[in-house]
């Protein structure tokens, strides 16, 4: 079974219901969203909730990049794959922060929600709910109800395969068009493939261009996927954040290899233009 195909899948659609409070308060007359308040008021559920902080661990020298989001999963102990049992999603937050997790925050049936649990943290610099290179991830194992956790971001994700490297910049000419939101999706594709998922995929809060970049086997869509041989990478500022592609994006490509180095990436094109 592609259990990252199903957790994805899952994973998606849960957060689009109420991955944070803030989307919850904003979105009340959904039935999914309605269940979910009922649950998180619900004093049988809340007392199995688990809550404490997560803290970074000071040895680690790390900044937190705008658009960096933290994730909190639970496990059943013992288990280290497939869909966690609950997520959790904070998209504001600052270190040391406090945090609960509870059935309320089952991926699928609540009934998960039972006996010793792992809680694995994930400070994850893009946003991306997979884990890539650079991320910060702590575990600790927590039974139900346990409060006054610690969970300690204490561990660097290491860059593993091939992977691209380079800058990504502007062509001078589209300056005019750049928007105030730099939202950046890089996608890299067999060489010749114009058409379906890429093989790996960035987003990217661009705070300046030109900036650096890598992409490569923990950026690919697919856990079996090998990120190898001639590839093409496009890269598209977006004007309103979503993947689809609109007019007036600003696009850039080139055909490169799956381990190139100090390759230049130019935004040089209107969408549409």
């Amino acid at each position: 079974m592609n259990y990252w195909a199903l957790f994805s899948t899952i994973f998606g659609l849960f957060l689009l219901i109420g991955g944070c409070d803030s989307e919850l308060k904003e979105h009340k007359g959904h039935p999914a969203v309605v269940k979910k308040l009922e649950m998180q008021s619900d004093p049988a559920l809340q007392a199995k909730a688990v809550s404490g902080r997560v803290t970074l661990d000071p040895d680690i020298q790390a900044g937190i990049p705008v658009g960096a989001v933290l994730f909190i999963y639970a496990r059943a102990q013992g288990v280290d794959s497939g869909p966690p049992v609950a997520v959790r999603k904070m998209t504001f937050f600052q270190l040391p922060q406090e945090f609960s997790i509870s059935p309320a925050d089952a991926v699928m049936t609540q009934e998960g929600f039972e006996g010793p649990l792992t809680l694995t943290a994930r400070l994850d610099r893009d946003g991306n709910a997979r884990a890539g290179a650079g991320d910060i991830t702590g575990s600790v194992d927590v039974t139900t109800g346990q409060k006054g956790v610690t969970l300690v971001l204490n561990q660097v994700i290491e860059e593993t395969g091939k992977k691209v490297t380079g800058t990504i910049s502007l062509d001078p000419a589209l300056q005019a068009q750049l928007p105030a939101r730099k939202i950046l999706f890089l996608f890299a594709r067999p060489k010749g493939v114009k058409r379906g998922p890429p093989l790996a995929v960035k987003r990217i809060f661009a705070t300046q261009l030109p900036m650096t970049f890598s992409i490569g086997q923990s950026d690919t869509m697919l856990p079996d996927s090998e990120f190898d041989g001639p590839i093409t990478l496009t890269v598209r500022l977006d004007q309103d954040g979503n993947a689809s592609t609109a007019a007036g994006d600003l696009e850039g490509s080139l055909d490169t290899h799956a381990d190139a180095k100090n390759v230049r990436l130019v935004l040089n094109r209107v969408i549409g233009g």
